[in-house]
């Protein structure tokens, strides 16, 4: 279909020059207006959800020994945000091999966890709304790992954040 289309502009173009000529250029113009205003929407985008924050650390004492990974989220953007979706990596000091047992996800995380994950997915949300500026925390399970670690030896990271703005 491509083709028919290109060999009708070149006829054009040999037929009616500088009409064509014009047609192209009033719709090249128009066609690098819309990418133009597509790039800075999604730079904006980019920009927000990169102010929107996710720590996350072990901390059995002030969540609970059930549920001993702290998060604190905190919106530094200047919009509320409805959700923030994240997964952690987890890796050994001095090791950058991520050893989080994914598979165990969609039984060991029971309610926030509903179906199977990997390193590229989300099981970790809260649907808390986010005022510009606040921070919130919140305890979780921490996942089952493929070594047995002490946890002082061991490095949590958040990944793949995703923020849902209002």
């Amino acid at each position: 279909m491509i083709w028919a289309v290109t060999i009708a502009i070149i006829v054009f173009l040999f037929i009616y020059p500088k009409q064509t000529g014009i047609l192209l250029f009033v719709l090249l113009s128009g066609i690098g207006i819309v990418a133009l205003i597509d790039y800075l929407v999604s730079s904006q985008k980019e920009k927000e959800q990169k102010l929107v924050s996710v720590a996350v650390s072990y901390d059995p004492i002030s969540c609970s020994k059930d549920s001993p990974l702290s998060f604190k989220i905190k919106n530094g953007s200047k919009k509320i945000v409805n959700k923030v979706s994240w997964n952690i990596i987890v890796t050994a000091k001095g090791s950058s091999s991520n050893i989080v047992d994914y598979e165990s996800f969609p039984n060991y995380q029971g309610e926030y966890s509903t179906g199977p994950h990997s390193e590229s997915s989300t099981p970790y949300s809260t649907n808390k709304n986010l005022t510009p500026g606040e921070l919130f925390s919140v305890c979780y399970k921490a996942p089952l790992i493929r070594e047995e670690l002490p946890p002082q030896s061991v490095i949590w990271k958040v990944s793949n954040k995703y923020s849902e703005f209002q």
